[in-house]
Formats: C-alpha cells, sequence, structure tokens
C-alpha cells in the first residue's frame, strides 16, 4: 500500500515536470526524404501521447528539460542538435475559445551528402536529471523539493524520494543496417531486427538493458514493453505489449506507419548496488525509454 500511495502521487505531479510510467512520453522523430537525391532528413523531439506530436516540450500542463540532443554518425562522429527551450510558456495569443502558444519541437533538416558515409546514423536524446523528495518536515509540515536528500536538514520523515530520466533514440540507415550496440547507461531499448526494413507482419526484436544488467519479469519487478503507431492502437487508446524475458521482448508489426516503443523501469537504491552512487541521496530510480521508427508497405 505504501509503494502505491507513492506511485499514485507520482502521478500527480506532471505539473512539475514529471512524466509517470501511464502518462506523457518522450520520443525522437526523423522523417525521412529521398525525393531529391541525396536526401536528407527532419528530426525533432516530441512529447505527450499521440504521434506523430501531441504536446510541446514546456506545456503548462507538464514539461520536460531537455539535456541532450544528437546525431550519431557510423565513423562515431558526434553532432550536437539544437535543444528546445525548457522556460515556462505562456500563450502568445488569447481568443474567447482558444490560446496560442509558441512550439519549439527541436525540429532541424540534416541534409545529406553525396559522399556521405553508409550506415546507421543514431539520434537521440535524453531529459535533465530530475529529483524529486517528498517528506514530512521537523514541524510536521508536508513538503515536495526538487532536489536529493542529503540537502534537506529538516526531514522527520520521508514519503518519497525519486531520480528521473527519460532517454528516446531513432536511427535513420544508408544503405545497410549496422548492429547497436549498448551504452551501459540508464534505460536502454536495443533493436535486434534490422529497422530500416520493417514490414507489416515482420517479428521485431529488443533487447532492454538498465545500467548494462539485462531486465526480467520478476517479483519485485515486472517489466514490459509497450509497443503503439499511429495507425494502430493509438485511437482506440490501446498497445502492444511484450514480458521482458532474460533482457529480450518482442512483438509483430501490425499496419503500416509510425510505431513507437516504450519501456518504464523502477529500481531501488542501495548500498551495495548498481546504483550506490545515489545512496542517500535517493530511494528509487524512475527511466523511461522510447525508440522510433517507420514500418513500411
Amino acid at each position: 500500500m505504501k509503494n502505491l500511495k507513492k506511485l499514485v502521487f507520482i502521478s500527480t505531479i506532471l505539473s512539475l515536470g514529471f512524466t509517470n510510467l501511464n502518462a506523457h512520453n518522450f520520443w525522437v522523430n526523423s522523417f525521412e526524404s529521398f525525393s531529391h537525391k541525396p536526401g536528407h532528413i527532419i528530426v525533432g523531439l516530441a512529447w505527450g501521447h499521440s504521434m506523430p506530436m501531441d504536446d510541446i516540450l514546456n506545456s503548462p500542463n507538464g514539461k520536460v528539460i531537455v539535456e541532450e540532443f544528437k546525431i550519431t554518425s557510423p565513423n562515431g562522429e558526434v553532432i550536437n542538435l539544437d535543444i528546445p527551450s525548457s522556460e515556462p510558456q505562456e500563450a502568445i495569443k488569447k481568443a474567447n475559445n482558444f490560446d496560442v502558444f509558441s512550439a519549439d519541437m527541436g525540429l532541424q533538416k540534416i541534409a545529406l551528402k553525396e559522399n556521405s558515409q553508409k550506415g546507421v546514423y543514431k539520434i537521440e536524446a535524453k531529459s535533465k536529471p530530475t529529483f524529486y523528495t517528498q517528506y514530512i518536515d521537523t514541524k510536521g509540515n508536508t513538503r515536495l523539493k526538487l532536489t536529493t536528500l542529503d540537502k534537506l536538514n529538516d526531514i522527520q520523515k520521508i514519503l518519497m524520494s525519486v531520480k528521473f530520466e527519460a532517454f528516446a533514440k531513432s536511427y535513420l540507415t544508408i544503405d545497410k543496417w549496422e548492429e547497436q550496440k549498448a551504452t551501459n547507461k540508464g534505460l536502454e531499448i536495443i533493436p535486434k531486427t534490422d529497422l530500416s526494413n520493417v514490414k507489416v507482419g515482420d517479428l521485431v526484436e529488443f533487447e532492454v538493458l538498465f545500467e548494462g544488467k539485462p531486465l526480467n519479469v520478476s517479483a519485485s519487478s515486472i517489466d514490459f514493453i509497450t509497443a503503439s503507431s499511429n495507425s494502430f492502437g493509438q485511437n482506440d487508446g490501446f498497445s502492444l505489449m511484450s514480458y521482458i524475458e532474460n533482457g529480450k521482448a518482442q512483438f509483430r508489426v501490425q499496419s503500416v506507419g509510425q510505431w513507437r516503443v516504450s519501456c518504464s523501469h523502477k529500481d531501488s537504491v542501495s548500498k551495495d548496488g548498481v546504483l550506490k552512487d545515489l545512496f542517500g541521496k535517493v530511494e528509487y530510480v524512475f527511466n523511461a525509454s522510447t525508440i522510433t521508427f517507420n514500418v513500411k508497405e
């Protein structure tokens, strides 16, 4: 019951910039165009529920602070992309029936060259690590602070203490798909299938790791991935689901269009565990991760 109350509380603080397991997603949009050779892609960031775009990243209803947005070439060259502002957004125009907000989704054009290297270009983004501590202070007041336990000196009782991060990836393949390797950082969804040539009916497989270790269905953590598309499930409010067993999960593609694979994972912080660097700062870590790709006919 105690853990349930914590999760319920987490779901109510979107306005402070937190993403809960059943609410906003954070993902990379990547749209390819080869109408004119050598071609280009438009990349951007998305936040909310519905693909390809839902809400603005700095929405008054709940924002995400982007810390990293980059593209990595097959040879390992990294180019940092422009990061959208996370400053609180106010309406630039108001009418009787609606308000108008500026929307910076980080949209950028990546123009290929005639001699562009063949292989897989990885586009990825990461949110700024955010800390939440809810506690009862020495005067009996319930408080919520966006900081860690070690920076507070008036705690009588800890109600919740978490660190949150969101990760998002997409890919551009020129000529030939290449196997993707783990970074062993945070929550990773690693494709084990060639995402550049997925067709309806194909089985798509993923490896899911947390800090380099395979996730698994267990009594303490029922880990799974979900998959949905702007052409399947999304408009009716459902998605495909696959439990993660020994770090592996899979699903069979149901339709043409953009697909998003998502995973969320909670892990406890202990003195000798994989998250030992956070011991004394937070009790739990929440991570969310997404991969987007396009399915052809």
